[in-house]
């Protein structure tokens, strides 16, 4: 093995500084969870960077390098532990991966012998000196297309080169600058803020150039995949890039646009607790409840700027929002005292990060925190809420479609879901006075179901506006009981307690 490393914040920090990569998707944990990765990744270039200083300081005795090919199949996760190791070795050829749990995240080929006499470059010299960015560009694909520019190191040479070492010895420190300042061009000019670094070809050359700069050129723009082509060029190298534009954040309707679908007094008289309520869902529901003139508390766990947003939102539109700190996993009574009224309503929408990288079928960890949400979580909020509000409550739990077609990779969160329903079902027979409605919704566009290639999925509004106005119907108390098993996503099941869709 050629080492192991836990990339840490602080390192995250110093690459940033090092590079000029201030991507949130790697800086901002807030940020980065509304990215199909869900929590903030490890920048590619410098897991590879590292890999090649490990590399060359266990094997001094490498022939130079002629040429480097580099994939990066998977996320890394601020906090993973990365084990690189070398797979294959020739006398002209050179192969090692970096893992994380047995999963390659990294490969590299590094194809050795000399440096070949380099042919005329064919990027423009002429191209803009673009400005420093200390903010992503937000381009569209349209706009990338065909963009042009140099670009400036971040950092002098001999930064890099002290900060990487044993790999400036074989690459020379000019290269291993340049390869870094290709983190900054994908991170912060092209893709820029929706980026995703899918790899890089490279070939070492004797071209002169400027040892400070990195010209570039977008090659090709692919609408159906989100793939963007660079090449670049620098002093001693040449290179084609691989990246994707990631589709951005879900954004919800407007409260305009909501209440021309809402009556203004359809949910009055309604103090509705969202769980999760800062994005997603969960935000758009709040907006329902408000616009029909109820009483909404949003909580968050740790998206307090997304909840105050939101509440100043309502607020503005002349709606009722407060927002509250709330956390699934830690004690509900305790928290449940900071509610400034209790609620009549609870939508519960608390969830972590659905489609994470995974190495295997089942995996105990990630089984564990889904039911920690989806049963535990929801048990306790369900409790201290019939003991806030004795008189009744009315209760939304989310459950899915893929409870039914569970796609690939999705079998812990299936089968988590599926013991949520079962709890609804006991929860309605041991609180009377609880109303508890839950539905197998479809793939919804919302952050949790972004994917690189668009995928149809049915309009929130229209999926979300029904339930909405069943949790607010006024049930007479004397109304019969029917007692059904839990049937499948077509069919309503109810009974004076509980309804399942």
């Amino acid at each position: 093995m050629l080492g192991s490393k836990i990339f840490t914040t602080a390192d995250q920090q110093r690459f940033a500084l090092q590079t000029g990569d201030y991507n949130p998707m790697h800086m901002d944990p807030i940020a980065a969870r509304r990215t199909q990765a869900g929590a903030p990744v490890v920048h590619g270039i410098h897991t590879l960077l590292w890999m090649l200083d490990e590399l060359c300081a266990q094997h001094g005795e490498l022939a130079q390098a002629a040429a480097l090919k580099v994939r990066f199949p998977k996320v890394i996760y601020v906090g993973d532990r990365v084990e690189a190791r070398i797979v294959q070795r020739t006398a002209t050829l050179l192969r090692a991966q970096a893992c994380v749990d047995a999963m390659v995240v990294v490969s590299v080929t590094i194809n050795l012998g000399p440096i070949p006499v380099a042919p005329p470059s064919s990027l423009c010299p002429s191209a803009a000196l673009l400005e420093p960015r200390h903010v992503p560009a937000d381009l569209t694909l349209q706009e990338m297309k065909e963009l042009t520019g140099r670009i400036s190191f971040a950092m002098q040479i001999a930064a890099m080169q002290s900060a990487f070492p044993d790999a400036s010895r074989l690459l020379g420190a000019q290269r291993i600058a340049a390869i870094g300042c290709s983190s900054y061009l994908v991170g912060m000019i092209v893709p820029g803020l929706h980026s995703i670094y899918g790899g890089l070809e490279l070939q070492f050359t004797t071209n002169a150039a400027p040892a400070d700069e990195l010209h570039f050129a977008v090659t090709a723009v692919d609408a159906c995949f989100r793939r963007v082509q660079l090449s670049i060029a620098a002093a001693g190298l040449s290179a084609s890039l691989t990246t994707f534009s990631r589709i951005p954040p879900v954004s919800q309707p407007p409260m305009n646009l909501i209440a021309e679908q809402v009556a203004r007094d359809e949910f009055t008289d309604s103090i509705a607790l969202v769980v999760g309520g800062s994005r997603g869902l969960g935000e758009l529901t709040a907006k329902l409840v408000a616009a029909g003139g109820g009483r909404v508390i949003v909580t968050y766990a740790s998206g307090k700027a997304d909840a105050d947003k939101l509440a100043a939102q309502i607020n503005d539109w002349g709606g009722n929002c407060e927002v509250v700190a709330y956390d699934v996993r830690q004690d509900a009574q305790r928290q449940f005292e900071a509610l400034p009224q209790a609620p009549s309503h609870l939508y519960y929408f608390a969830t972590p990060t659905i489609s994470r990288r995974k190495s295997g079928l089942c995996e105990r960890d990630r089984l564990e925190e889904f039911h920690e949400f989806y049963v535990h979580g929801f048990l306790r909020v369900v409790q201290a809420g019939m003991l806030r509000a004795p008189e009744g409550l009315a209760v939304f739990y989310p459950s899915s479609v893929f409870v039914q077609e569970r796609p690939q990779g999705m079998t812990e969160y299936a089968m988590a879901k599926s013991a949520g329903e079962i709890l609804c079902a006991d929860l309605a027979r041991n609180f009377k006075k609880l109303r508890l409605l839950t539905e197998r919704l479809p793939r919804l566009s919302t952050d949790q179901t972004a994917s690189l290639i668009p995928t149809a999925g049915a309009n929130s509004l229209s999926v979300m506006l029904p339930i909405v106005r069943r949790m607010h119907q006024r049930i007479p108390a004397d109304a019969p009981s029917l007692s059904m098993p839990v049937g499948p996503a077509i069919g309503i099941v109810r009974n004076a307690n509980i309804e399942i869709r």
